[in-house]
C-alpha cells in the first residue's frame, strides 16, 4: 500500500515502536505500526506526530490487519498547529470527529480533501474557530447528514432568513414559526449566521476560505454544529470541553449581515506548506 495519509493518532508501543491511526486517501482508516519509530533518527524523525501529512509505504498480510509502516515521506508537519494552543485544540476537535466517523477500508476522497484543507488553513493561522465551523458544515454533508438550512424539519415549509431562526438538532433542520411551539430544544441562529452557512454548503472547497464568519455569528454556528454532532453520533465530543476553556483572541467587529462576505483571503507570501494539488 502506497498512499497519502494524515496521522490522526500516535501511541507508544513497547520500548521503541509506535502505533499509528492513519486517515489514508485511498484506504480510509488504517492502523499501522512503526517499528523502532521512537528511536528512529532517519526514517521517522518528526513524521509520526498527530496531524502530520505523509506519503507512506505500508505492508500488511490481509485487509484490516495491522499494517507495517516501511517508509514515510513528510509532505507537511503543520508545525504552527503544534505550537499554538488554540490551533491545536481546534485541530483536536477535527481529529475527534474524524476518529468517530471514518471507517476501516472505506476511503472518502471528499472528507480527506476537506481534512487537509482544514489543517492547511489552521496552519496558516486563519481564524481557527471559523475553520472548524466550515469544516463541520461540509463534514456532516459528506457523511450524508447535511443540515437543512432551507426548510422546516417539521412541516417542510421553506424558511426565509429574515428574522431570528431556530435549528432543531434531532431534525437536522430549521424550525419555522408555526412548528416552534411543538419543540422544546432548539438552537437560535441569527439571519446572518444562516446566510453564511447556506453559502458555505454551496461554495467549492477551494473558495471556502473566502467566507468571513466571526463574532456572535461564529459562536451561534459552532453551538449549532456542536449540538448537531452530539445528537448525530449520540456521544459527547470530549475535545470540545477543552475548546471552551481555551482563550480566544480579541475578535474584530463583525461585518453587518447585508455586507459582502466573500472577500478574498490571500495567503501570506511564502506561507504555503503543502502543494495545492494535494488538496
Amino acid at each position: 500500500m502506497e498512499t497519502d495519509v494524515i496521522v490522526l493518532d500516535s501511541n507508544d508501543h513497547g520500548e521503541s515502536d509506535v502505533i499509528l491511526t492513519l486517515f489514508a486517501r485511498h484506504e480510509g482508516r488504517v492502523r499501522a505500526i512503526a517499528k523502532g519509530g521512537r528511536k528512529s533518527l532517519r526514517r521517522f524523525v518528526n513524521k509520526l506526530e498527530p496531524f502530520s501529512f505523509l506519503h507512506v509505504v505500508c505492508r500488511r498480510k490481509s485487509p484490516g490487519a495491522l499494517a507495517f509502516l516501511a517508509e514515510a515521506e513528510l509532505h507537511s508537519a503543520f508545525f504552527n498547529i503544534r505550537n499554538d494552543l488554540e490551533l491545536y485544540t481546534v485541530a483536536s476537535v477535527i481529529q475527534e470527529f474524524l476518529l468517530i466517523a471514518i471507517k476501516d477500508e472505506q476511503p472518502d476522497e471528499r472528507i480527506f480533501r476537506l481534512s487537509l484543507w482544514s489543517l492547511h488553513h489552521l496552519d496558516q493561522q486563519h481564524t481557527p474557530r471559523a475553520v472548524l465551523a466550515l469544516f463541520l458544515i461540509r463534514f456532516f454533508e459528506y457523511l450524508g447528514y447535511r443540515p437543512d438550512l432551507e426548510h422546516c424539519g417539521g412541516c417542510r415549509r421553506a424558511v426565509t432568513a429574515t428574522a431570528q431562526c431556530h435549528f432543531h438538532p434531532e431534525w437536522g433542520a430549521l424550525v419555522c414559526t408555526h412548528c416552534r411551539s411543538a419543540v422544546t430544544v432548539t438552537t437560535p441562529l441569527s439571519p446572518g449566521a444562516v446566510k453564511v452557512l447556506r453559502v458555505a454548503q454551496h461554495l467549492p472547497l477551494e473558495r471556502l476560505d473566502r467566507l468571513r464568519l466571526s463574532g456572535p455569528m461564529l459562536q451561534e454556528a459552532l453551538t449549532m454544529l456542536h449540538q448537531y454532532g452530539r445528537n448525530l453520533f449520540q456521544r459527547d465530543i470530549v475535545s470540545w470541553r477543552q475548546l471552551r476553556r481555551t482563550p480566544r483572541p480579541v475578535a474584530k467587529p463583525a461585518a453587518s449581515d447585508d455586507s459582502a462576505r466573500l472577500q478574498r483571503n490571500p495567503a501570506p507570501t511564502g506561507a504555503l506548506t503543502i502543494k495545492e494539488e494535494h488538496i
